[in-house]
């Protein structure tokens, strides 16, 4: 419901006549920009998420940019983003998509072959396009996010200048040829190598050490000052109970009065139902919210991206395991398996311990709490979210238990895969089983 705001912000951000650690008054700002206080503070919200604002108590805002480390950490995460957003559209691509990426990629083979200053821009162009062209809405919108904080993150971003992409080229542009999703995702990793490349060479531009490693994150991004309280709970279950009632406008302050809580504590929890797919723009965009309607399409988007942060998590985190990390992690596989023999329903909530496990011990803040919002996106998004009965994983779990032993991240890789087919099926068994799932 804040899109249109955060634009125009960000706009002003961009082209200086925001500026940078200088304190303003979110009033005149709503004066500024012809948008009513509640939804200017939503937008400079989302800006603070992605660490270009920080609001102070007394309705003042600066803007602000990220330290390098954490610049670095977003970037990884849009990395993971393009994997999922490859794997939603690549299977059903028009001839349309294929045209557009074919002069994408023309163009960027143009700027590596003159190594001039359109490199940047084309190669970037070309990841624009999965944002804009993926079916799957939610994921589009984050990806766009980190597209926004990887290029106006910093002060002065490094240019991309290295010339030898044509892998990532050829690469993603056969994938979307031939409607490949196992293509897709080995252009994935394609781009990932290409990307770590790109973050060399920026740390050597601002002279700071961009790998990943535990505790280099800021404190300040990815809904890291969100604390679930007692307020929280009663506004999240009078949507799970329907007391706020499904396809229902509420104005912003109808709902400050009724869970009698201030519009700056109300705020942050709109911001995290908008994010589960609980809540949406009203009609007017101006100072209300709908209560939504999610569909199987929204409770499939979920699952796509969930699985995808779980291999992003995975790849971090299985380098950096301790040996109670690993006696833990063995514990949940074995459970995992025999649950899966017995048919236990608990195997589902087995299975999202996975991945929150991985989240837990990712070093990279981005994947980490992303990873929490979209854990609980999909818990609540259905009022009653089905149960996975794919039982056949000893693939996933055996290659899983590899990676464990061997420590190698592009092993969880495979393992992720694997358990994505199984995903894939699961969906198909959904739609069959519970059809729209509207009611």
């Amino acid at each position: 419901m804040f899109d249109d705001a955060f634009a125009l912000v960000l706009a002003g951000v961009r082209d200086g006549t925001l500026r940078d650690d200088t304190p303003y008054d979110v009033l005149a700002l709503c004066e500024r920009f012809d948008v009513r206080p509640a939804v200017l503070g939503g937008a400079l919200q989302r800006l603070a998420d992605i660490g270009l604002a920080h609001v102070t108590p007394g309705d003042v805002v600066r803007f602000t940019r990220l330290d390098p480390v954490a610049w670095a950490e977003g970037t990884r995460l849009l990395v993971g983003l393009v994997e999922v957003s490859m794997r939603a559209l690549v299977p059903v691509a028009t001839d349309d998509d294929v045209r557009r990426y074919e002069e994408l990629v023309a163009a960027a083979r143009r700027a590596a072959a003159e190594r001039g200053d359109e490199l940047d821009t084309t190669v970037l162009a070309t990841i624009d396009f999965w944002a804009e062209r993926t079916p799957e809405g939610f994921t589009a919108r984050l990806l766009v996010r980190t597209m926004q904080q990887m290029r106006y993150g910093l002060a002065t971003r490094p240019p991309w200048q290295d010339p030898d992409d044509e892998a990532w080229l050829a690469s993603s542009l056969q994938a979307l040829r031939l409607r490949d999703t196992g293509s897709a995702e080995r252009a994935a990793h394609v781009f990932a190598r290409l990307w770590e490349r790109y973050l060399t060479s920026s740390a050597a531009v601002l002279g700071t050490d961009l790998r990943q490693t535990a505790g280099h994150a800021s404190d300040d991004l990815y809904w890291a000052d969100w604390r679930p309280d007692a307020d929280w709970f009663e506004l999240l279950g009078s949507i799970r109970d329907e007391s706020l009632v499904r396809g229902q406008e509420y104005p912003l302050r109808a709902l400050t009065a009724r869970f009698r809580v201030p519009l700056q504590r109300l705020l942050p929890m709109i911001r995290r139902l908008e994010v589960m797919g609980l809540v949406e723009a009203g009609p007017d965009r101006e100072g209300s919210v709908l209560v939504s309607t999610p569909t199987v399409d929204d409770w499939a988007e979920t699952i796509s991206l969930l699985l995808g942060l779980k291999e992003m998590c995975a790849r971090s985190s299985i380098p950096v395991l301790t040996d109670g990390d690993v006696d833990e992690l063995t514990a949940l596989i074995a459970r995992a398996r025999r649950e899966a023999r017995v048919r236990d329903y608990a195997y589902t909530t087995t299975l999202l311990e996975l991945n929150r496990f991985f989240a837990l011990r990712s070093p990279n803040r981005a994947m980490r709490q992303t990873t929490t919002v979209v854990i609980a996106r999909l818990a609540y998004i259905l009022p009653e979210p089905p149960p996975f009965r794919q039982w056949a994983v000893e693939d996933f779990l055996q290659l899983l238990e590899e990676a464990v032993t061997s420590r190698d991240p592009d092993i969880a890789s495979d393992a992720c895969h694997a358990l994505a087919a199984h995903f894939d099926a699961h969906i198909v068994d959904v739609r069959t089983r519970y059809g729209s799932m509207e009611s």
